[in-house]
């Protein structure tokens, strides 16, 4: 497979381009500062660029099969590099008729069917407070995708760790809360699974860690002894 990937340099993107490299798949990948020449090891291929520019966009994605998207949030002087970007890379698609999308992105974007869980709507509060600005350009950035007729999956996920690949994850509409996490090779493990398998197309499927400890289960009826609870027992 030959990949257009955006937003190499950060944690879910550097997890994706390394699983890409390690699978044989050839890779193209746009960032703002490229380094010096074989930073990114083989089978990939850097071009110099932001993904709001159309030129460097259209560079990238010619040729491709599928593109990735896990570019960064709103930077000082632009309120809209979510949305732009986003808007950019899929004008560049139609163009050279490449149709498969995955887009990284937060749990906190609500899609129809997704749990009435206290954790997400923490979440939600939490991101405004801390960055307006960047909270507005994501929702912007989701209408965006879901307006767009191409093969997209938005796959949404709580704080990264960092970590190796791996399947022990769930994925699906899970209640997810402020101390829920993933690991950044289970993020890359599924998208390049999404990408191999054409699954959760025009979907927006959350992943998150698998849970440390499983719940308790219930006492059989007719008893009433309690199930041992596990200390620190995760809500999520």
């Amino acid at each position: 497979m030959r990949l257009a990937l955006f937003g190499a340099t950060g944690r879910a993107g550097g997890a994706i381009l390394r699983e890409s490299r390690a699978a044989g798949h050839d890779v193209q990948a746009l960032v703002r500062s490229p380094g010096p020449p074989g930073r990114h090891g083989p089978r990939v291929t850097v071009i110099a660029g932001d993904a709001r520019d159309p030129a460097a966009t259209r560079r990238v994605i010619d040729g491709a099969d599928a593109v990735v998207s896990a570019i960064g949030g709103t930077r000082p002087g632009n309120l809209a590099v979510l949305r732009e970007g986003t808007a950019t890379i899929l004008r560049a698609m139609q163009r050279a008729d490449v149709r498969r999308l995955i887009v990284i992105q937060g749990f906190h974007l609500p899609f129809p069917g997704d749990p009435d869980n206290l954790g997400a709507a923490a979440m939600r509060v939490m991101l405004r407070l801390w960055n307006r600005r960047l909270s507005a350009d994501t929702y912007r950035m989701a209408e965006v995708l879901r307006e767009s007729d191409l093969d997209w999956t938005l796959i949404r996920m709580p704080r990264l760790t960092i970590g190796p690949p791996g399947a022990g994850y769930r994925t699906g509409q899970l209640a997810l809360g402020p101390w829920s996490t993933v690991i950044t090779g289970q993020v890359a493990h599924f998208t390049l699974t999404c990408l191999d398998t054409s699954s959760f197309v025009r979907q927006a499927p959350m992943i998150a860690s698998a849970r440390k400890h499983p719940r308790p289960a219930r006492a059989p009826a007719g008893r009433h002894e309690p199930s041992p609870v596990p200390p620190n027992h995760p809500r999520s």
